[in-house]
């Protein structure tokens, strides 16, 4: 009996990472990927059941490389409005690159693919609803009783981040009129 090529899902994911970014979406396939990384298919079917699957995995990589950690995390010479700024910022040049590399890529993909890659692109946006409201908590010059106090943390989190997606999607400033009131409401 020959040896059974070991390789890890991570070898696997980065090098069909690669072959994405490289090629048209409807060129990747599990053969391709099995190939590039010198397997048999069914290697790559013992971590990734189906292309669809693989294609979320290789999108959820875009976005874990891009939305580094540091960009959640207040400083601590950054008030909660300027961290909520500096997180735009930093969300619209990530989705710069995103639709300039990869939205084309992503319209060709069946609803199965496209819905999986929803599901863990929320889950991700939840995070850093998570993080904003982190960031209310650590802020503490925040008068919290404007806001109802700690049951309104998650409230207003939930509201910018609402506001942050908008603008996002509308590439305009609507957020500066909502960053300028809570500005107002929370700050001496």
């Amino acid at each position: 009996m020959g040896n059974k090529a070991v390789i890890s899902k991570q070898h696997i994911l980065e090098t069909a990472y690669d072959l994405f970014r490289a090629e048209e979406t409807s060129s990747l396939s599990i053969r391709g990927v099995a190939a590039a990384c010198g397997v048999s298919v069914g290697s790559i079917y013992n971590y990734f059941p189906t292309k669809s699957a693989l294609v979320a995995e290789i999108v959820e990589m875009f976005w874990r490389e891009s939305l580094h950690k540091e960009m959640f995390i207040a400083t601590s010479d950054e008030n909660f409005v300027a961290f909520c700024e500096r997180l735009l910022e930093d969300l619209r040049a990530t989705l710069e690159v995103f639709r300039r590399e990869w939205l084309s890529k992503l319209m060709a993909l069946d609803t199965e693919s496209v819905g999986e890659i929803r599901r863990r692109e929320e889950a991700a946006f939840v995070h850093i609803r998570r993080g904003l409201a982190v960031a209310i908590r650590n802020d503490k010059d925040i008068k919290l009783d404007v806001i109802g106090g700690e049951e309104g943390i998650d409230r207003l989190a939930t509201l910018v981040w609402g506001t942050i997606v908008t603008s996002l999607e509308h590439d305009d400033e609507s957020y500066k009129a909502l960053f300028a009131l809570v500005h107002e409401a929370l700050y001496d």
